[in-house]
């Protein structure tokens, strides 16, 4: 592990006029951007139901269903038991939590960005908040400025949004009354593609990366206070795009983060590395999946590159330039195999332990969404709409069914509490049996 120096800051503390809520910011050298550790409140470990959702890839980190039970058939006029419009435009994977689905979008015509709660039960909205006003940063045309999924600890919401050349995570708490806002750290654009880092939860911090080129990082913020406990360098001179997963692997608790060429594992409290694997092509925009024994990590330029890492970051098996290794798309582990989508629609399953590939399927239209473990089956959202489920068997592909929306879906789909849950690039959709 190599060590660096830490630059000198000054951490400001500024009232926001006319409300009661923290700003926290810090001035910064444009070379280096890492914080000194800081000693704050250990809080109290969260607890999640069995029916909440709190942050990307769900309460394990695995993007795994708790529920078997849902359903495989739908369209516009079938099992369909609400239908939300959502103004604006996200690409924002909702998260859950008792009663409430949260979720981020951004009005690109008026610049503004929000913070949205829809009631689970009937899909009404119960609250609306803006977050962030005007100096929007440049994008991608097929990003959006509202794609960081959301985080909860039962007792806060956290969102994350690029504004003004920085990347700003806000708290709210449960009925959308702002708590705090911290300026984690400076957004470079991301290449002009823009930024898209979902956020993680563990321990006493919210987590969030920006790997922008030139001045890349990843950070810990405290739950309550909003303060930064840690930020660490991630720079490379291309730029990366990954979020960040705290997941159990070997034993342990890490924050695990793809991206810049390299896999890397932190210890939450004090952002200390653990291991770091390089291997990985310069630009990832996807999350690792493990299966709790091991890490696997994808690239997408200027390589296609996948990695099989063990508990320890040790690398067990490899793949370089396969069609079938995704980009924007994470992969999943279910029992002893990988299932991945490509970006390009080519379906694949792959031995864990060893690498070997079991199948490879070509299916229909482009992904940017990730796939969800349902039971036995295996969920894939494609742009254009159409969701297909297929069998979750190393034996080879066995298509389920096929059901088609309106719209095109870049977020990822949830299935909880008996119901899937579907954002479009209008809608959000509440499906199951009626």
């Amino acid at each position: 592990m190599k060590s660096r120096t830490s630059a000198l800051l000054l951490g400001v503390a500024l009232i926001a006029a006319g409300s009661g809520w923290l700003i926290f910011r810090s001035q910064l050298t444009a070379t280096n951007l890492e914080l000194p550790v800081k000693e704050l409140p250990e809080l109290a470990s969260f607890h999640v139901e069995p029916t909440d959702w709190p942050c990307w890839r769900g309460p394990q980190a695995s993007n795994h269903s708790p529920d078997s039970n849902i359903v495989q058939s739908w369209s516009e006029s079938e099992n369909i038991i609400w239908k939300a419009a959502i103004p604006g435009r996200g690409h924002s994977t909702p998260i859950f939590l008792g009663n409430r689905v949260i979720l981020t979008s951004a009005d690109e015509t008026a610049q503004r960005q929000f913070a949205l709660c829809i009631d689970r039960t009937t899909g009404n909205k119960l609250w609306e908040t803006t977050i962030h006003e005007g100096r929007f940063t440049p994008k991608h045309p097929d990003n959006s400025f509202a794609s960081g999924t959301p985080a909860t600890d039962g007792e806060r919401i956290f969102v994350n949004f690029p504004n003004s050349d920085a990347i700003f995570v806000t708290a709210l708490d449960l009925d959308g009354n702002i708590l705090w806002k911290c300026e984690a750290g400076p957004n470079g654009g991301q290449g002009a593609h823009g930024s898209g880092s979902a956020l993680a939860i563990g321990g006493s911090f919210v987590f969030v990366s920006d790997e922008s080129p030139k001045h890349g990082w990843i950070a810990a913020v405290h739950r309550q206070s909003g303060e930064i406990a840690w930020r660490k360098n991630r720079t490379s001179d291309m730029g990366s795009y990954g979020s960040p997963i705290v997941a159990q692997l070997g034993g342990q608790t890490l924050l695990l983060l793809a991206g810049v060429g390299r896999v890397t594992a932190y210890d939450l409290k004090r952002g200390d590395i653990v291991w770091e694997t390089a291997g990985l092509a310069e630009a990832t925009a996807n999350t690792v999946a493990t299966n709790g024994s091991m890490v696997f990590a994808s690239s997408g330029y200027p390589q296609r590159k996948l990695l099989a890492l063990k508990a320890d970051g040790s690398v067990a098996w490899k793949k370089e330039n396969g069609n079938e290794i995704p980009y924007p798309p994470s992969m999943v582990c279910h029992n002893e195999n990988l299932f991945l989508i490509s970006d390009q629609g080519l379906a694949s399953c792959y031995d864990a332990q060893t690498g070997k590939q079991r199948w490879k399927e070509r299916l229909p239209g482009s992904f940017y969404s990730s796939p969800l473990v349902v039971g036995k089956h295996i969920y894939v959202c494609n742009r254009e709409g159409v969701t297909t489920i297929f069998e979750a068997s190393p034996e080879g592909f066995e298509e389920v069914a096929v059901n088609k929306l309106d719209d095109g879906i870049n977020a990822s789909p949830v299935a909880i509490g008996g119901k899937l849950y579907i954002r479009t690039e209008t809608h959000l959709y509440c499906i199951g049996k009626r």
